[in-house]
């Protein structure tokens, strides 16, 4: 069995975040929750021990763990963050923080099922910084800025991408505008949370959720966060609420589209910066291009290549938004050939050239 899939099976199945690098600490792929911290590379020799046999732990200033060992020529990163999901019904909640004797007992598990022998246990328990967190809520002054990356998340609910909306919710937390409703923390935070709910339902009726279903579910999610006698980490809190509505409507985008259309739309979410012709669109879904680009049309009121270059612009969108990047990097992050392609096509959807447009929300 490969060590991805042994990673990615446990990941599942404890909630811990993995971390898979090579034996230059270069990030091969990660196993984690969409709000885990970014891996720290300055954390990596705090962490690592020299015997590849010994299992280094490490105490976070955030009250989170780390743990590490090496297997042949990768390195294993653990970190438990102060949130874990946890299944309940129709509703997603948040799970207690697991403790460090339970992180410890799972590390172990997993080092065990990698070796078939019990790990050694590398120096005792530290403190170091972890960087980057997000376990309170942000008090900086509201920007038009984060409006607009409100108006980001939202549509991705609409959308129903689950993915993209993961993206833009990171993105909302470090620019968002969070209110304060009273000075108690719990009432606040539960306060937030229904208008951040409130706000969710309104974006799933816009992409196809029935209003019934959606106050309906609104109203249980209401009720459970009134129940509630703790959020430890209100943004998680608030992130799998918006997923549980994603999941709602994605169900409802199945049932209007056909399966092949559906299937199409999903690959060109997840592959629009890479795909070249869009005949590998219809290799994807196992069927003629020209059967493919009729039912496409018919369903979606698109074509293929517009849909792609639909997403490559609402990417661009965001990159002159909220980063420095040159015209250019943002062409060959989202896709583009080259720089003048971008803002041809940039205009044609747009109205407006990159540069225009990024200094109108400046």
């Amino acid at each position: 069995m490969k060590i991805e899939d042994i990673l990615t099976t446990y990941h599942q199945g404890t909630s811990l975040n993995l971390y898979l690098l090579n034996s230059k600490d270069l990030l091969i792929k990660n196993f984690s929750n969409p709000l885990a911290p970014h891996l720290n590379k300055k954390m990596i020799p705090q962490i690592k021990s020299k015997n590849h046999l010994e299992l280094s732990i490490k105490l976070l200033d955030d009250q989170s763990s780390i743990g590490y060992f090496s297997y042949q020529n990768f390195e294993i990163i653990a970190l438990n963050t102060n949130f874990t999901i946890n299944g309940n019904g129709n509703y997603d909640r948040l799970a207690p923080l697991l403790g460090f004797q339970q992180f410890l007992c799972l590390l172990k598990s997993l080092y065990f099922m990698i070796y078939q022998k019990w790990p050694i246990i590398h120096s005792k328990s530290k403190t170091i910084k972890i960087g980057e967190n997000i376990s309170t809520i942000s008090e900086h002054t509201p920007t038009y800025k984060g409006y607009l990356a409100e108006k980001e998340m939202l549509n991705s609910v609409t959308a129903g991408n689950l993915e993209l909306f993961n993206k833009r919710f990171r993105n909302f937390t470090q620019v968002g505008n969070f209110g304060s409703f009273t000075s108690q923390k719990l009432r606040n935070e539960k306060d937030m949370a229904i208008a951040a709910t409130t706000l969710y339902t309104r974006a799933a009726i816009k992409g196809g959720l029935a209003i019934a279903q959606a106050y309906n579910l609104s109203d249980k999610i209401i009720q459970q966060i009134e129940k509630d006698t703790v959020i430890s980490n209100y943004y998680e809190y608030t992130r799998a609420i918006g997923e549980i509505f994603i999941i709602r409507v994605q169900r409802v985008k199945r049932k209007n589209l056909t399966s092949i259309v559906y299937h199409a739309q999903e690959y060109i979410h997840e592959n629009f910066m890479q795909i070249e012709k869009i005949d590998e669109v219809a290799q994807e879904v196992n069927c003629s291009l020209s059967y493919l680009q009729h039912l496409f049309s018919k369903e979606t009121g698109q074509t293929i290549i517009h849909a792609i270059n639909q997403e490559k612009i609402n990417l661009s969108k965001h990159e002159l938004i909220f980063t420095s990047k040159s015209l250019a990097q943002i062409a060959a992050d989202c896709g583009f050939h080259s720089q003048a392609i971008f803002s041809t096509t940039f205009k044609r959807f747009e109205d407006i050239t990159p540069l225009k447009f990024r200094k109108s929300y400046e």
